[in-house]
């Protein structure tokens, strides 16, 4: 039989068809090399721009974490001094009221038995109200200014996914670890396959369902995100999927449902969670079947979405708000205390040096009588 041929897809040239065959896996080996070193290539320069985002992200924290130090440093170092100087403050009236006292012992002498009981009365009860109030002042200070800086501290520790960027899984692990300590909550590495969060509801001890969550911190919606996180729900057979994220698919805001994922803001996360692990409690507890749980699912979903919950969610921001504007309002009704306890103090001091006049003036007027008796 004659030679099958071919032309060369090179050259153009005649040639076997066995040669063709060899020319076109020949072909195929380098365009894959070449397709193989493109995406080294191309993995190379995202990982560097990842790691890149990574640490300005973290120098971002430190900063972060820096300035909220010397916040409690700086309240801390005002807590003492302004104990300092009330301490100060009760020294010197009971130096003064020492020195009283010894001022009377010293004229007792010329004086009735009746005027120094009533003198020593007077002064004792003074001093004792006197006191009492800076003691009681310097109290309720010190319990302020402590919750004051245990509230900064607090501030410190839960810095929310939105500060801290592309590490926001950290924040949302740590912030569901501490609104559900009895379930099990479980962090996915980075590089690892899978969601960043594995949350595992447990009621008394028995598990009753999982939730997977997902951070994404980017500039672009991307549906890949929703998809991926579809995926990993599936393969952990997880009940609900959660993604966090600060931007939406066009026309949506807050919270919406992709498919079968919930997409919401940060700030949402653990307020949904709070729904969903109650809801998938009380089906464990009642044991529903698989279709009674997919409705009640669905209608959890539905509600979730809806006007009157977006509206719930608003009264909830507002109500945090009005704390904050609380928490203001406590540190101007501290400075405006203040100042009335300078005034205050200035009129005790008054007080005292005309009481120490009409004292003087009393023993001094005894003598004179004494004197012109004698």
């Amino acid at each position: 039989m004659p030679e099958i041929s071919d032309r060369c897809p090179l050259c153009g040239t005649i040639i076997s068809h066995e040669k063709l065959l060899q020319i076109e896996e020949r072909i195929r080996t380098e365009e894959k090399k070449k397709l193989q070193e493109l995406e080294a290539a191309t993995r190379k320069r995202l990982e560097d721009k990842f790691q890149k985002d990574l640490e300005a992200e973290r120098a971002k924290v430190v900063a972060i974490e820096s300035v909220a130090r010397k916040r409690v440093e700086s309240t801390l170092s005002s807590i003492k001094a302004e104990r300092d100087r009330t301490l100060e403050k009760v020294k010197a009236l009971e130096a003064k009221e020492a020195t009283l006292r010894s001022q009377i012992t010293a004229e007792a002498a010329k004086n009735t038995k009746k005027q120094i009981d009533e003198m020593r009365s007077i002064l004792e009860r003074d001093r004792a109200q006197q006191i009492a109030r800076e003691r009681a002042a310097l109290g309720r200070e010190r319990e302020a200014m402590q919750k004051k800086v245990a509230e900064l501290e607090r501030q410190l520790q839960k810095k929310t996914a939105h500060e801290l960027g592309d590490g926001a899984e950290i924040d949302l692990y740590e912030a569901l670890r501490e609104a559900f300590p009895a379930d099990r909550l479980t962090r996915v590495q980075k590089g690892e396959a899978g969601a960043d969060v594995l949350h595992e509801v447990l009621h008394k001890g028995e598990p009753c369902g999982l939730i997977v969550i997902d951070s994404k911190n980017r500039q672009a919606w991307q549906n890949a995100f929703a998809s991926k996180l579809h995926e990993d729900k599936v393969t952990a057979r997880a009940q609900h999927a959660i993604l966090a994220t600060n931007v939406f698919p066009a026309g949506k805001k807050e919270l919406c449902i992709l498919g079968d994922v919930l997409v919401m803001s940060p700030a949402r996360v653990v307020d949904v969670v709070w729904l969903l692990r109650d809801q998938l409690i009380q089906m464990h507890v009642k044991g529903l079947s698989m279709h009674e749980r997919a409705d009640k699912m669905g209608r959890l979903y539905s509600y979730m979405t809806s006007d009157a919950c977006a509206q719930h969610f608003k009264e909830a921001d507002k109500i945090a708000d009005e704390i904050l504007d609380l928490d203001v309002q406590e540190v101007k009704e501290h400075n405006k205390n203040w100042q009335a306890r300078g005034t205050k103090t200035r009129r005790l001091k008054a007080l005292l040096r005309e009481m120490s006049t009409e004292i003087t003036a009393i023993v001094e007027g005894v003598e004179r009588k004494e004197a012109r008796t004698a």
